[in-house]
């Protein structure tokens, strides 16, 4: 705890402002900034592979599709899934392959 106080305070200017301990996922991130009106990319959620094949019904046929892992590890890149997938980042062409 103490380290990570830490090297956040690294980030900001000012060392006597308060942190906050936040930690969103980045579709968590993508609906809150959504319901301010920000702009942000066309995306959906998916928790089963199921449920990843239904949303790519959302978009236009032929479209390329990206991927990600949502984890909160600090990066996605270096991360290795069972199915022998590298990185938390994938961008395929078929919803078959999402």
């Amino acid at each position: 705890m103490f380290l990570t106080q830490r090297l956040n305070r690294a980030l900001i200017k000012n060392a006597s402002l308060p942190m906050r301990g936040l930690k969103l996922h980045e579709y968590q991130a993508g609906a809150l900034l959504d319901s301010m009106k920000v702009p942000t990319a066309i995306g959906r959620v998916a928790f089963s592979p199921e449920e990843a094949k239904k949303v790519c019904a959302d978009f236009p046929a032929g479209a390329e599709y990206v991927v990600k892992a949502q984890v909160l590890t600090g990066g996605r890149g270096l991360g290795t899934f069972a199915s022998g997938f590298k990185g938390g980042v994938h961008i395929v062409d078929t919803p078959d392959k999402v």
